[in-house]
């Protein structure tokens, strides 16, 4: 299925540009929303928009313009996130309320004040990207996973609501190898504990060993073409389809044991 209009956040490297780079090869109009943007593909069908979505405030004005001056998009990708690293005690009160207005808020605004437009429609797909981490949880990272878990069970409520009209999309991604670890909040190195030292190299080699953007969004285009509201867990081999299957029959004792196990905590 081809989408005439599509708008994306977080599109400006990783999963997202290479997700871009799958739709203007399809001839599709692209809207990236990013807090800044360097180096970008010149093409007559894409189009940049600079928003920092840790503002929350300005998100609804953002979606107002944007439906006034293109209209409703076909496709909604809540794709953008970052994640910050720190024990629990030394977690910075700004990264708290940054994790969760981007990772929860930002995007929830996004689909309240577009997707309404499209039910009225009877017409749209909204892919709400989510994490592995909802059901196994990375030491360090909390509230990456309260974040991500709380925008998966928002996105599923949202299944409900808009059977009927249009197409909802709860992508919980494993490991992907981007810049990610890179580019996440965190102490500097030698405030570090050994368990946190221990944590992250698991972490770093978790996404060493994970697959492409390009390989993922090849995944996630085939997910989107189906056209069914719905979970999916996409990444490596392991963790998009072995992991979702052992966590059930995982109770929380038992996941805590293999968590404290695999990361060496």
């Amino acid at each position: 299925m081809k989408f005439e209009k599509i708008l994306i956040t977080g599109g400006s490297r990783g999963i997202g540009k290479a997700l871009v780079d799958i739709f203007l090869n399809d001839n599709c109009e692209v809207h990236v929303v990013a807090r800044s943007f360097s180096n970008q593909l010149r093409d007559s069908n894409l189009k940049f928009h600079t928003l920092d979505l840790t503002e929350t405030d300005k998100i609804t004005s953002f979606c107002d313009d944007f439906i006034s001056k293109y209209g409703i998009p076909d496709l909604l990708i809540n794709n953008a996130g970052s994640g910050a690293f720190y024990e629990w005690n030394c977690f910075p009160e700004k990264e708290i309320i940054n994790q969760i207005n981007l990772l929860f808020t930002s995007p929830v605004l996004f689909c309240r004040n577009i997707t309404p437009a499209m039910c009225e429609a009877k017409r749209g797909t909204v892919v709400n990207v989510s994490s592995l981490a909802t059901i196994y949880p990375v030491p360090y990272m909390s509230i990456y996973n309260a974040g991500k878990s709380a925008f998966s069970s928002f996105t599923q409520s949202l299944m409900l609501e808009c059977k009927e009209s249009i197409k909802i999309m709860d992508l919980r991604l494993g490991d992907v190898k981007t810049d990610f670890n890179l580019k996440q909040a965190k102490p500097e190195e030698e405030k570090w504990s050994s368990k946190m030292i221990k944590a992250w190299h698991q972490i770093e080699k978790q996404l060493n060993e994970s697959p492409s953007p390009e390989i993922v969004a090849g995944q996630i285009l085939k997910i989107i073409s189906s056209q069914k509201s719905g979970v999916f867990y996409r990444g490596g081999f392991f963790q998009s389809k072995v992991a979702p299957i052992v966590r059930n029959f995982l109770n929380h004792k038992s996941l805590l044991f293999l968590l404290h196990h695999r990361y060496h905590n």
